[in-house]
């Protein structure tokens, strides 16, 4: 009689944990059938923080092959009408980019947006920033405003990743605060993942069910979130932006180079410092007190190489095919504050090597250090930078594997 009665019921809570992760799945793809054509490069343009968390608009960005994910951090808010959304913008050389991060998103973060993804075969663009190369890495704080849950279910699931690749990233992102408070399911499935005792892996079973749930809402959750955002994005944009729109011819590279040079020029004449007007208004005024201020700053070492290291393993394991942007910071402003050379060499020479570890294409800009015209403020480039960048890009994805 028991077993008559229990049979049923365990059928029926399989078919109910079924459901409930199949809900999922479906939220997503109900509602991908609303990214029409240029929904994708509009949202991109507007950098919508919202976004940067979820999965579903750069799994459909992928999907296209005209459409290169670009990861970084606050310099895509730099470059005005040569920021590569707004320059690539209708697709002139036939591929446009995919903007994913603001401030805050650093290798760990991009770590997580690249291993929530399928990678093979793709052609990505990683932007590197010195700045994240403190003594202390990322922060507790900067991990918790850009951490999604999701994307480390999406890693910790992804079969493309390497075991011994995604026990890596459980370790490191146990370590935070955001995880183990929020996330406590996540927090237990991370800690057991990948060990090797009998006990982790009982423990590890048990989490699954209810990990596989959380990220069925999570997903639930992030099509939502992307539906009230592509319901608001402007129609006139989306239009310009549709790959059926007439394309753009760009003027020679060289050309614009001049152009961006000469308005750079315009913006930068309250200092000597090549540093925007208004940002040396607002955020220096009295020089003085920053001279010699950065004398005992570093950037190597720093825990920041070992999740760039594993952002790379994430790459390697996915089949990727990615170029690193090393950005120059503003030498004369850091010889000001007397930010040691030899530090910020350390760097470009210890990404150098990484990324010829791990053969990988590098976009290497650190000679611009002195590059007049070419930075914005202390560590951002400006509309001549970003016209360099874009050229570089644009012969990267054009470059046959």
């Amino acid at each position: 009689m028991i077993r008559r009665r229990l049979l049923p019921m365990v059928l029926a809570l399989l078919l109910c944990f079924l459901s409930i992760l199949a809900l999922g799945p479906l939220s997503q793809w109900w509602v991908s059938s609303y990214i029409k054509p240029g929904v994708i490069e509009t949202a991109s343009e507007n950098l919508i923080p919202s976004l940067f968390g979820g999965t579903l608009l750069q799994s459909m960005a992928l999907k296209d092959p005209h459409v290169v994910p670009m990861y970084g951090s606050s310099e895509f808010g730099h470059g005005g009408p040569y920021n590569p959304t707004k320059l690539f913008a209708g697709r002139p050389t036939g591929w446009t980019p995919y903007l994913v991060g603001h401030a805050g998103s650093l290798d760990l973060i991009q770590a997580l947006y690249a291993g929530a993804q399928n990678l093979k075969g793709k052609k990505i663009v990683l932007s590197l920033s010195a700045q994240w190369f403190s003594g202390n890495g990322i922060s507790q704080n900067t991990f918790a405003a850009n951490f999604s849950a999701l994307q480390a279910y999406e890693m910790i699931f992804n079969p493309t990743l390497s075991r011994q690749t995604k026990t890596s990233l459980a370790r490191r992102l146990i370590q935070f605060d955001e995880v183990k408070k929020s996330y406590p399911i996540l927090d237990g499935l991370l800690k057991y993942y990948g060990q090797r005792d009998i006990g982790s892996n009982i423990m590890e079973f048990v989490y699954w069910p209810a990990a596989r749930v959380e990220m069925s809402a999570l997903e639930i959750q992030d099509a939502v979130k992307t539906y009230q955002v592509i319901h608001h994005l402007p129609a006139k944009e989306i239009a310009k932006n549709s790959s059926g729109s007439i394309q753009r011819v760009l003027p020679a590279w060289s050309k614009m180079l001049q152009k961006a040079s000469a308005d750079v020029q315009k913006n930068e004449t309250n200092n000597p410092f090549g540093i925007g007007n208004k940002f040396y208004q607002q955020k220096i005024k009295n020089p003085q007190k920053f001279k010699n201020s950065a004398t005992k700053s570093h950037f190597y070492p720093s825990p920041e190489y070992s999740d760039l290291n594993l952002l790379m393993k994430v790459l390697k394991d996915e089949g990727a095919d990615p170029i690193f942007l090393i950005q120059p910071v503003n030498g004369p402003w850091y010889d000001f504050t007397g930010f040691p050379k030899e530090q910020r060499q350390k760097y470009y020479n210890q990404v150098r090597e990484m990324a010829d570890h791990y053969r990988f294409s590098l976009a290497d800009f650190s000679t611009h250090e002195y590059d007049k015209y070419f930075m914005d403020d202390p560590s951002h480039p400006s509309e001549k930078g970003w016209v360099e960048f874009d050229e570089t890009l644009d012969q990267f994805v054009h470059q046959k594997p």
